[in-house]
């Protein structure tokens, strides 16, 4: 599984809460992260805890600034020619 986070801000702004460090996205652009992003946020990826980062998250989900999508990766199809 992936996440696609898009700014549909309006803008491009910087989301502090994408990691590793943060990601400036022009309007409309996306990134896709391994992983469900809020379980990696929730996880600390080595730190203590990114409470913070949840939380701008959530604060930009809410304010329509982002949408946050799962997106599943295609299943491998496997063929041999003999």
């Amino acid at each position: 599984m992936r996440t696609r986070v898009t700014n549909i801000s309006g803008a491009t702004q910087f989301f502090g809460f994408l990691p590793p460090h943060g990601i400036q996205l022009a309007h409309a652009a996306y990134v896709d992260l391994d992983g469900d992003l809020r379980t990696v946020l929730a996880g600390g990826r080595n730190r203590f805890s990114r409470q913070t980062e949840l939380t701008a998250l959530t604060v930009a989900e809410e304010g329509g600034q982002v949408h946050v999508d799962a997106v599943l990766e295609p299943s491998s199809s496997s063929s041999s020619s003999l």
